[in-house]
């Protein structure tokens, strides 16, 4: 078999009489029936073929093309097409394929004909190994904007676009119109392509069953660097790119690298009320070309490299001498492709999405993004994607999962591939397992989509990832989830107050900014105080029967409760059993509900030394374990002698302090099990010594701490600098977003001025931490904790 070249088929094309036929072995592809469309612009009549019908095969049909289910070689002989076009998936000994070869009919690739036909208008061509789908569909979709009436091809459906490729005309044929595609290298046709303009997003270790090697791939994206006419956007922060392409003619870099000439710096996040996922964030950011700032732009795309691609994007069009004002709008509403964290299924109590992720790099930063969207926990479903990925990236596999808090590994999609030995789910599975992550593999995608369920919560947010068919489970369990309907509230809270003594408090709907030192936050589903460890445990038993989340609220500091709220029960331990401060000799018994003051005070008024310091951290004795809290130089594990806890069975368990590994702010068993109460001991000394110690910390802590609302210290310390030591240096001191701010006191406080919202805090994060990456390279870690969700979008 001798597959024509695009040039072959240029000519071909331009000596076809009207209507002349065409072929498409595989239609219902993405990229396939795109080519149909393309075709169908220009004419052609379109007929195919492919094993299944779906929703490409149905457009097609409704645009006049015959479409068969299976392949037969009578089938393509009645066509009598005068060309032959076939993807990577479909195998040499097809039936079809073989006739075309004995009937002498011209046979092409699928790449090589959509080159041929890029090269008749002024191509862009979108490469790389992740996100170029994504990035080409809004290059596509910022022309159309812009009004350049553009051409397209791109390799998945576009909800903001009719179809997912278009061949547009133009009555100027002096100036023929911008066509935007997604070119693939996974076949070694990007070479194919001689584009007026190109942006490479990345390199990596892909599609190892063609390529030798690497460094195969790096010559491979080299060869069609060459073959751009026109401005090449590359991406900065992708090491080989830079390597490859920094001393290119025409090239442009662009990314968060302080040496790129786009130069991305994050500003704020902010929640977009129209966004797919309801309540989605949309990232604002500055871009800055050659020292001068272009202006602000947003995305409503999750994460890092969205606002990475889509600085490629913007980078494109403002080399072709678009306004950078009107790229902004141009770019700003745009909401993304299918199956890329498309959204399936959104209640009260699920978010299910749906991805294409199936390389390590993608999934590893589409599970980053989603992290701070998360409600409880991050559940994630993953079909691997052929044997030969499996095998040769089976390392990066099993450390890319790592923010999943629940994950489960089925069968490997073969993908036309034949199966190789030893190399299964079951063999990812292991291979994570083997890193300390716990996965569960489950053969079939039916019994995927059962295990899932079965361990779904309210609050939870699901993702079935893969580029095989894990998609249908995932439309499946969206289908189950929308039949099912959730026990009304007034129900389950009566429910609740009967299982447990009337000296509990239980309330629906409780508003939790009144119970955060930052005075910031939405409401619970349900508040419980219990009266005992009795009551606690009942609690907990309660939650469990009903599938509900429960979380364990202290005194409310160090805590950063997100505008939505958070869904289920949420526990305090404020009663006065669970409260009380008792000395007894040295030593005080301490509830865990009880206030750090009261421990410190009543310590004082017995004349027992150490406990100084706990008398300004805002928070309880439990909270200060749960974070190993600490001020003035002094921990809490350092004055604990012994420990009082509930598993999540209710089971009552003691343990002294030593046995209890604790790190810097955090003590890792607190994290699955309850403080019930403490032994803390002190050395005895006068009185006067101790208030005399307390009176100093005291006087210290307000000159150097705001006294407006704040959740304390936001950050933890870097290594090399105090958190509050960098923001200031930065001079982010006074920077505000809505009513918070930072503090002009000390620079790792963020105050609420009166107004604020969780939403004006976390944004104000986001920037400081941007301007720490951006300008000392530092990877600054938010020490305060973040529970809750995003409110819903209001309808």
């Amino acid at each position: 078999m001798n597959p024509l070249r695009s040039e072959q088929v240029s000519q071909l094309l331009d000596q076809a009489v009207a209507q002349a036929p065409v072929y498409l072995i595989g239609a219902g592809g993405c990229g396939m029936s795109g080519l149909g469309h393309l075709l169908l612009d220009l004419g052609h009549r379109v007929f195919g073929s492919d094993l299944v019908v779906n929703e490409e095969i149905r457009q097609l049909r409704e645009r006049g093309s015959e479409i068969h289910c299976g392949h037969t070689a009578e089938q393509l002989t009645a066509a009598a097409p005068i060309l032959v076009i076939y993807s990577s998936a479909i195998r040499s000994d097809n039936s079809e394929l073989r006739a075309a070869q004995q009937l002498h009919i011209p046979i092409v690739r699928r790449a090589v004909l959509l080159a041929a036909l890029v090269h008749r208008q002024r191509g862009l061509c979108v490469a790389g190994m992740h996100g170029k789908t994504t990035t080409a569909a809004l290059l596509a979709f910022a022309l159309e904007q812009l009004k350049a009436n553009p051409s397209f091809a791109v390799g998945a459906a576009v909800p903001q676009l009719p179809r997912p490729a278009r061949f547009a005309t133009t009555r100027d044929e002096a100036s023929a119109p911008y066509f935007a595609v997604e070119a693939d290298e996974s076949d070694g046709t990007l070479r194919e392509f001689h584009p007026r303009g190109a942006i490479v997003l990345n390199v990596d270790e892909e599609h190892l069953d063609y390529y030798a090697n690497l460094e195969a791939v790096c010559v491979e994206f080299e060869t069609f660097a060459r073959q751009t006419s026109g401005p090449l956007v590359f991406c900065a922060d992708d090491e080989r790119l830079a390597d490859l392409f920094a001393r290119h003619h025409g090239a442009h870099s662009y990314g968060f690298h302080p040496l790129a000439q786009y130069r991305i710096e994050c500003k704020a996040v902010s929640i977009d009320q129209t966004g797919p996922l309801g309540a989605r964030r949309s990232t604002c950011f500055g871009v800055w070309y050659a020292g001068t700032s272009l202006g602000e732009f947003s995305t409503q795309l999750l994460g890092q490299k969205n606002v990475s691609n889509a600085c490629a994007v913007i980078a494109m069009l403002h080399q072709l001498g678009f306004d950078p004002a009107q790229i902004a709008a141009a770019v700003a509403t745009f909401q993304g492709v299918a199956r890329r964290q498309q959204e399936l299924f959104r209640d009260s109590r699920f978010c299910l999405l749906d991805d294409y992720g199936h390389h390590p790099a993608e999934i590893q930063a589409t599970l980053q993004a989603l992290k701070e969207l998360r409600g409880r926990r991050l559940l994630v479903a993953f079909q691997p994607h052929r044997f030969t990925r499996t095998r040769q990236l089976l390392d990066q596999f099993a450390t890319c999962f790592a923010e999943a808090d629940r994950l489960w590994v089925t069968e490997v999609y073969a993908a036309s591939e034949a199966e190789i030995a030893g190399v299964n789910g079951e063999r990812l599975a292991a291979a994570i397992r083997g890193q300390g992550q716990a996965v569960e593999f489950i053969p079939t995608l039916s019994e995927l989509r059962r295990a899932v369920r079965a361990a779904m919560l309210p609050g939870d947010l699901v993702l079935f990832l893969g580029a095989g068919d894990i998609t249908k489970a995932a439309h499946e369990l969206a289908a189950e989830l929308s039949k099912e309907s959730m026990e009304p509230k007034e129900q389950l809270l009566a429910r609740l107050s009967e299982s447990l003594s009337s000296d509990s408090v239980v309330r629906a709907n409780e508003p939790l900014a009144k119970r955060t030192t930052l005075r910031v936050g939405g409401r619970a589903d349900f508040y419980v105080e219990p009266a005992s460890e009795a009551d606690l445990a009942a609690v907990l038993k309660f939650c469990a029967e009903q599938r509900l989340p429960f979380t364990i609220l202290g005194r409310g500091s160090n805590l950063l409760i997100k505008d939505g709220g958070i869904r289920g029960v949420v526990i305090c331990l404020a009663r006065p059993h669970l409260s009380r401060v008792e000395v007894n000799g040295d030593r005080l018994h301490c509830g865990a509900g009880a206030k750090l003051k009261a421990a410190a005070v009543e310590a004082r008024r017995h004349g027992l030394a150490g406990l100084e310091f706990l008398e300004g951290i805002p928070g309880s004795v439990g909270g200060a374990m749960r974070m190993n809290a600490g001020a003035m130089g002094s921990w809490m594990f350092e004055v604990v002698e012994s420990i009082r806890f509930m598993d999540y069975s209710g089971n009552i368990h003691e343990r002294k302090a030593s046995e209890v590994y604790v790190e810097y702010r955090g003590c890792p068993l607190f994290k699955d099990h309850i403080a019930l109460g403490a032994v803390l001991k002190g050395q005895e000394s006068a009185p006067e010594v101790i208030a005399e110690r307390m009176n100093r910390f005291n006087t210290k802590r307000w000159e150097s701490q705001p006294a407006a609302p704040s959740a304390g210290c936001i950050f933890k310390n870097p290594t090399t600098i105090p958190a509050g030591k960098l923001i200031d240096e930065l001079g982010l001191k006074g920077t505000r977003v809505g009513g918070a701010t930072v503090s002009d006191v000390h620079g790792n406080f963020i105050i609420n001025e009166g107004a604020a919202t969780a939403r004006d805090v976390l944004n104000l994060i986001e920037i400081i931490k941007q301007r720490a990456k951006a300008a000392r390279g530092i990877d600054l870690v938010t020490e305060v904790e973040i529970l809750g969700e995003e409110p819903p979008t209001p309808h």
